[in-house]
């Protein structure tokens, strides 16, 4: 069943059927009608392939994510859909469970035109071929930043977020500072152990070793990581993870050993979550503005799809380091107190 059947059935030419299909208005009620039944009656389905083949515009915008188990990712979703709305496009959201294969696959789209452009979030394949996708077809990396100068991109400074955490920790006290960082080998992961690293150096602290972990990110990982990490000879008094739900393994182990977090031990975690929140206690975190970057992200893209010869934009967003349960709060600045007899 082709359109030239439905036109000979609805008896009408296959331009009528192709005016209905696309829902455009010089077609007359009754002819409207009449290819609508046949349609329904046929259970015909239009090539959306050929359609976009020939319109050149599918109208729609692919979005790749690694997993949807963290929930960071469903609110960067969300920044990309509302936007994208805004602007006419519907979304499509594919798992591609960190495998190179799978992401390829859904990046034909681009080729096949089935997608006008595409968002991706840490990809597993290797960046060169990024570089080969994001020169022919609008592409836009989100939540990490790539080597390349040439694809866009949009991130936090995740460098300067760890330090900021390591030297939080230094603040309240704590000089044995352990680190959980993910398993995957990906450019964020690599920059957070940088900024790990530094942020030690920054205070003259050694790096241990025995104090950096890998894990999933997941709560049985930051379970596991920090069960290794708690019976080392002299074990850590501060633990920084690079997700929520590594930290909401971490705290678990703590408690189920009767330590608690942000008294016998420091927990932050990475992302800002909701997670962070459901937790008992609740849990410090470095924010990621994820709705923001969504919109940013898709922002991004519209300037590719518009005009493919647009600068190249590398964005990178402010993170926020906030502090709940699971920390020790800074030290009061001490203010000096006027001498006797005098007014301040």
């Amino acid at each position: 069943m082709n359109i030239k059947d439905i036109a000979l059935l609805a008896e009408t030419s296959v331009a009528t059927v192709s005016r209905v299909i696309n829902n455009e208005d010089n077609v007359s009620p009754e002819t409207k009608r009449r290819v609508l039944e046949v349609i329904e009656a046929t259970g015909y389905q239009p090539n959306m392939v050929g359609r976009a083949l020939r319109s050149q515009k599918s109208r729609k915008v692919l979005v790749l994510l690694p997993s949807i188990a963290n929930p960071f990712y469903s609110r960067v979703l969300e920044g990309v859909e509302n936007r994208a709305r805004a602007k006419g496009y519907d979304t499509i959201a594919c798992i591609a469970h960190r495998d190179a294969a799978v992401e390829a696959q859904y990046l034909d789209l681009l080729k096949t035109k089935q997608v006008d452009g595409a968002i991706s979030f840490t990809t597993a394949m290797p960046e060169e071929r990024l570089q080969i996708i994001s020169r022919d077809y609008p592409y836009v990396q989100c939540g990490a930043r790539t080597h390349s100068s040439k694809i866009p991109c949009v991130c936090i400074d995740n460098v300067a977020a760890t330090r900021e955490a390591v030297s939080y920790f230094v603040q309240t006290g704590h000089s044995r500072i352990a680190f959980i960082n993910g398993a995957f080998a990906r450019t964020y992961e690599a920059e957070r152990e940088q900024g790990y690293r530094e942020g030690l150096a920054d205070h003259q602290l050694p790096f241990r070793e025995d104090y950096i972990c890998c894990c999933d990110y997941d709560v049985m990982g930051g379970y596991y990581a920090c069960e290794k990490l708690m019976t080392l000879a002299e074990p850590p008094t501060a633990i920084f993870t690079s997700s929520d739900q590594t930290a909401a393994g971490v705290c678990k182990y703590l408690l189920n050993h009767g330590k608690q977090p942000g008294k016998d031990v420091d927990v932050i975690g990475f992302d800002g979550t909701f997670l962070s929140d459901m937790c008992t206690p609740a849990i410090s975190s470095v924010k990621q503005p994820g709705y923001e970057m969504g919109k940013t992200a898709f922002d991004l893209l519209y300037e590719r799809m518009s005009d493919p010869q647009a600068v190249v934009k590398r964005v990178t967003m402010l993170h926020t380091l906030i502090h709940k349960e699971t920390t020790h709060p800074l030290p009061k600045t001490k203010t000096k107190s006027a001498p006797k007899g005098e007014t301040s």
